[in-house]
C-alpha cells in the first residue's frame, strides 16, 4: 500500500506563484529531469483523493510505467489487449465515438495526413506473402541439431511451442516473424519465432532487441543475418507482382476483394481494382498473369 505523504511534502508555491507538485515515481522513470510539475489536469491524471484531485505521480510517468509493465510481461498484456477489444461496451463506446468524429469532419482530415495513411497502410499490409513451400524451407533452415524446427531467435522446438485456447492446450505452428518491422514482406526478412519472441519483438530493432535478451548466441544471430542477406535467395520462388485480398466494408459484416500490384519485396504499391466477389477479379489476375509470363 502506497505511503500517504503529507500534503506539504509533494506541492510548493514557484517563484511565478503557480501551485506545483511533485511526482512520486519520476526519478524511477525519468532521471535527470524536473520531478515539480504544474498541479493541473493538464500534466496528472484525475483521481478520488481528497487532497487536490490528482493522481501521485505525472501522466509522462504514468505511460512509461505502463510501457516497461507490457515490455516485461508481453503474453499477459496481448490477453489484455485481445480482452479489451472483445468487451461490448468498448466496442459500443469506441463506435459511437468514431461516429462523432466523422460526422464532425475531424476523422476525415486526420486520416488524409500523408504520416497517418502511411502508418494506416503499413498496419494493415504486415503479413508475409510467401509460399507453403517457402515457409518450409525456411523452417528447415533453421532447424536445431536435433534436426527439429524451431525458433530462429531463442531455440524453443517447435512440439514445445503451444497456446491456451478456451481452457485448452493447443499446439500451434511458429510464427512468421518480420525480422526488420518496416521491412518486406518476402521470404528475405522472414524467420520462424515462438511466441514469446513474436510478441517481446514486437516493432524494436533487431539488433538491439536481440543482443539484450539472455537466450543471444553469436551462432543463432550470425544465421540469422546470413539468412536474410544471402541464403534466402536460394529458396525464394518466382511468383506474379500481384495479388488479390480480403478487406471487411465499413459496416463490419461483409466484405469484399482488392487486386493490389507487388513490388519486388512482395510491398503492396497500389490497388488496381475492386470487386464483391473474388472471381471477378480472378478474372482480370489471369490475364494480367499471362502477361507477366
Amino acid at each position: 500500500m502506497a505511503r500517504n505523504i503529507p500534503y506539504e511534502e509533494n506541492h510548493r508555491i514557484s517563484e511565478n506563484e503557480e501551485l506545483q507538485k511533485k511526482c512520486s515515481i519520476h526519478e524511477t522513470y525519468s532521471q535527470g529531469e524536473d520531478p515539480w510539475l504544474p498541479c493541473t489536469n493538464e500534466y496528472y491524471y484525475k483521481t478520488k483523493n481528497k487532497t487536490d484531485g490528482l493522481v501521485p505521480w505525472c501522466k509522462q510517468c504514468s505511460i512509461r510505467k505502463s510501457m516497461k509493465w507490457a515490455e516485461e510481461n508481453p503474453e499477459l498484456y496481448q490477453t489484455l489487449q485481445r480482452n479489451k477489444e472483445r468487451n461490448p461496451k468498448r466496442i459500443k463506446r469506441n463506435r459511437q465515438h468514431a461516429k462523432e468524429q466523422k460526422e464532425s469532419g475531424y476523422f476525415g482530415e486526420y486520416i488524409q495526413r500523408p504520416e497517418v495513411k502511411a502508418r494506416r497502410y503499413h498496419e494493415n499490409h504486415r503479413n508475409h506473402d510467401i509460399t507453403e513451400q517457402e515457409w518450409i524451407y525456411c523452417k528447415d533452415y533453421f532447424r536445431d541439431e536435433d534436426g527439429d524446427w524451431c525458433c530462429a531467435y531463442c531455440g524453443k522446438k517447435i512440439q514445445d511451442h503451444f497456446r491456451i485456447f478456451k481452457g485448452e492446450v493447443q499446439k500451434i505452428d511458429l510464427h512468421k516473424e518480420h525480422v526488420d518491422d518496416k521491412g518486406s514482406n518476402d521470404l528475405s526478412n522472414c524467420v520462424p519465432s515462438c511466441g514469446d519472441c513474436n510478441s517481446s519483438k514486437w516493432k524494436f530493432d533487431f539488433e538491439g532487441w536481440y543482443k539484450e535478451k539472455d537466450f543471444f548466441t553469436e551462432d543463432r544471430y550470425n544465421k540469422i543475418i546470413k539468412w536474410t542477406t544471402e541464403d534466402y535467395q536460394l529458396y525464394i520462388e518466382n511468383k506474379s507482382p500481384y495479388k488479390i485480398i480480403r478487406k471487411r466494408n465499413e459496416g463490419l459484416t461483409t466484405y469484399h476483394y482488392e487486386l493490389w500490384e507487388l513490388d519486388d519485396k512482395r510491398n503492396y504499391i497500389k490497388c488496381l481494382n475492386i470487386a464483391d466477389k473474388k472471381k471477378d477479379l480472378e478474372i482480370i489476375l489471369n490475364k494480367l498473369s499471362n502477361t507477366y509470363t
